[in-house]
């Protein structure tokens, strides 16, 4: 029985000085698109499995049809010409508790910092500015050091602009990881409330592949903006809309109504 967040490994692969990208479901699902797309396209071997009662409590049906309880997976993509390896972590869920996002993102870096010892953390989240709806995102960021700034703004990241809080694992992860001396960064991709923002997620891989020397494909994320974005204009067109995207699901502000920032 799963009483207490366990992390359960399945290999213990040796490392070339790792860094760590956290992927996990949030806004728009953009850590979770990015750490998906790179572990089919690497070849990422899973190595380590996360389990937790603070997570939500049900399982995934399967189309074996089997069930599956919530997880977080570490993969290994080993570097390639002397590059660093990277540590992909991603999953089915958070945790649903303060309690829990404190418990389960505490031991992922302790997991990183001494089992591995991984020295930079990436978390890869959503971000939307006050409720608004952009076609060509921006990538924001937050780091826990400063020196890690300039660096990112070669890439394009924007420092500064971001208001409001970083909720769950991709502000407490880097916030722990600075505890343990580990230089951490949140590149937030700027997301339109879909459940699936492959716009957001593509800006925050064109800054990962220029900072990290990588080639992460987008093609799969094209294929799905050319799908949403046909899907929003036969709403516009059923809805008697023209002039700007309305995008499905996302709040109704109004036009002078601000809203609270979400990030994760």
């Amino acid at each position: 029985m799963i009483t207490k967040t366990t992390i359960i490994k399945h290999k213990s692969p040796k490392t070339n000085n790792p860094l760590a990208i956290v992927g996990l479901p949030g806004i728009g699902n953009v850590g979770n698109l990015i750490s998906t797309q790179m572990i089919k396209e690497f070849k990422g071997v899973k190595f380590a499995t996360l389990y937790s009662p603070h997570f939500p409590h049900h399982v995934t049906m399967l189309k074996s049809g089997g069930i599956r309880i919530p997880s977080n997976k570490f993969y290994l993509i080993k570097g390639k010409q002397k590059r660093r390896d990277i540590i992909v972590i991603t999953g089915d869920a958070q945790a649903a508790t303060s309690e829990g996002q404190y418990e389960v993102n505490s031991m992922i870096v302790d997991f990183l910092a001494g089992e591995l010892n991984c020295t930079t953390i990436y978390t890869i989240g959503g971000y939307n500015r006050e409720g608004m709806v952009t076609e060509s995102p921006r990538v924001f960021g937050n780091v826990n050091k400063k020196h890690m700034i300039d660096a990112f703004k070669e890439c394009g990241v924007v420092f500064g602009e971001t208001r409001g809080m970083i909720w769950g694992s991709a502000g407490l992860i880097i916030a722990f990881a600075k505890m343990k001396g580990i230089d951490g960064i949140c590149l937030m991709g700027e997301s339109n409330f879909l459940d699936f923002d492959a716009a957001a997620a593509k800006a925050v891989i064109t800054v990962l592949n220029n900072n990290l020397k990588v080639n992460i494909s987008t093609a799969n994320l094209d294929t799905i903006i050319t799908r949403t974005t046909d899907s929003i204009k036969e709403l516009e067109k059923q809805a008697g809309v023209s002039g700007g995207i309305s995008v499905p699901g996302a709040p109704d502000f109004g036009k002078d109504l601000k809203s609270p920032t979400y990030i994760r």
